[in-house]
């Protein structure tokens, strides 16, 4: 582990803020509940994951790590099941599209990235303006050591030599990260309740 690992994966996740102006634009509006703006929003939230995976940190040749756990889960949590799927089936195509031996690693950690996310969205019983961060930590973590957990699919010699060089980074920096943008989003998502609320107690 080196300084370039964190300078790495710091960078890869700034990618990610693009997601708070798609959240803005289009998945808080009234109309995005319907069939064909929830497929548009998967596309674009594969289109940022595709472009978070092509600025990896690459571990080993074929072995490659960037932020899409990260964008999934909260994308799940956030977006819900069609645009995940549809984010899911676009970065799954394109972490194949790579190659290398850990290309079907790399799909699997974005199954169950994804699926997490979904899955804690449609357990919870309050609504997201309400997350908390600590919550929100607890789902890095959860989705995180779902990720590491997945390195053991690999060759028994390049899992540890995975394990030993990138658990101690990615749990560092992942959850946070998970945590900023899911405040991002939720801070957003919170901003337009209480417009709605201020609106109709105007009008009444």
């Amino acid at each position: 582990m080196n300084t370039s690992t964190f300078i790495g994966l710091i960078n890869n996740a700034a990618l990610l803020l693009a997601l708070g102006l798609l959240y803005d634009t289009i998945a808080l509006k009234r109309q995005s509940e319907r069939p064909t703006v929830q497929v548009l929003i998967g596309v674009v939230l594969g289109a940022v994951g595709i472009a978070v995976m092509m600025t990896p940190w690459e571990f080993t040749p074929g072995i490659i790590f960037d932020t899409r756990s990260v964008l999934l889960s909260v994308g799940g949590l956030f977006f819900g099941f069609v645009p995940t799927l549809v984010a899911v089936l676009m970065t799954g195509v394109y972490r194949l599209s790579l190659g290398g031996g850990g290309a079907w690693t790399g799909v699997a950690v974005i199954v169950t990235s994804g699926a997490i996310g979904v899955g804690w969205r449609y357990l919870r019983r309050n609504g997201l303006e309400a997350i908390s961060s600590l919550e929100l930590y607890i789902l890095g973590i959860v989705v995180h050591i779902a990720m590491l957990l997945w390195m053991l699919s690999l060759p028994w010699s390049a899992a540890i030599g995975v394990l030993s060089g990138i658990s101690l980074p990615v749990m560092t920096v992942y959850p946070v990260g998970t945590v900023l943008l899911g405040r991002l989003l939720t801070d957003r998502l919170a901003r337009k309740r209480t417009a709605e609320a201020l609106r109709e107690s105007e009008q009444r």
